[in-house]
């Protein structure tokens, strides 16, 4: 016989086997997604002695004894329970419901083990990402706080700002006759500075502290008293600091507040 021929004839022969099969399917209940079961079923069919065929999310299939098979087919939406009897169709009417009814309790206290496995594992993964959504989230908070937290020790923001303006005009001191005070208007042996983000800069006159901040400080002193919303950021557009006529003197940082 060639091979052909015997490959014809072994067609047929499943052809025909096929044909005395007996099938009964049964539609399971589950909540999520039917093909996370399939691993749960893999185990749950192994637990109980049987060698299991699986596809991970497709199917899982076992054969309980030599006259049955007991499929579980899986999608997204549903999982169905399907016991097929070898040559069914041959046996008498009492067996058949016999072996099917067997195959029929055992799968369904399979997939009861397999589907509470899977819907725990649903939730734990469920839960795992939201504990690491929020951990992202609070990760983000913290982020931003010292980011808020660094800009108004270094003097960002209108609060750091108004704090640099308080400092510019206390700053300004002019000397005559070994006295100080705090005008504004500096005499030749006057003795001036400024401070711009804890920057110290010394300046050769009022004139100069002011152009150095002043300007800024007074603009945003009027905020404080009324200004609107975005009047810090105006006044920092219009009348930013310009430390141009002063001298920068990095070793009287510390004096600045």
């Amino acid at each position: 016989m060639n091979t052909r021929a015997f490959s014809l004839l072994l067609a047929l022969s499943l052809t025909l086997a096929a044909c005395n099969h007996v099938r009964q399917t049964t539609p399971l209940a589950y909540a999520g997604d039917g093909r996370t079961t399939v691993a749960s079923l893999d185990a749950a069919i192994q637990k109980r002695g049987y060698r299991a065929i699986c596809k991970e999310r497709e199917y899982c299939k076992f054969q309980p004894n030599p006259e049955v098979w007991v499929h579980f087919k899986a999608t997204a939406d549903r999982v169905v329970m399907a016991v097929d009897l070898l040559d069914g169709k041959k046996m008498p009417a009492d067996k058949q419901k016999a072996l099917t009814d067997e195959a029929t309790t055992l799968g369904q206290a399979i997939w009861a083990e397999a589907s509470a496995d899977a819907g725990q594992r649903e939730r734990a993964a469920a839960e795992r990402e939201r504990v690491e959504e929020e951990a992202e989230r609070r990760e983000e908070e913290r982020r931003a706080a010292e980011a808020k937290a660094r800009g108004s020790e270094s003097g960002g923001g209108i609060g750091g700002l108004l704090g640099t303006a308080s400092d510019v005009l206390g700053g300004i001191k002019t000397t005559e006759s070994g006295q100080s005070n705090t005008t504004a208007t500096a005499q030749s042996s006057a003795s001036a500075h400024c401070c711009i983000n804890r920057a110290y800069y010394q300046c050769p006159s009022a004139a100069a502290v002011n152009k150095c901040a002043g300007e800024s400080a007074a603009c945003l002193t009027r905020c404080m008293m009324g200004g609107g919303s975005g009047c810090g950021e105006r006044c920092m557009k219009e009348h930013p600091p310009d430390p141009s006529d002063c001298q920068r003197q990095p070793e009287k940082d510390g004096q600045c507040k």
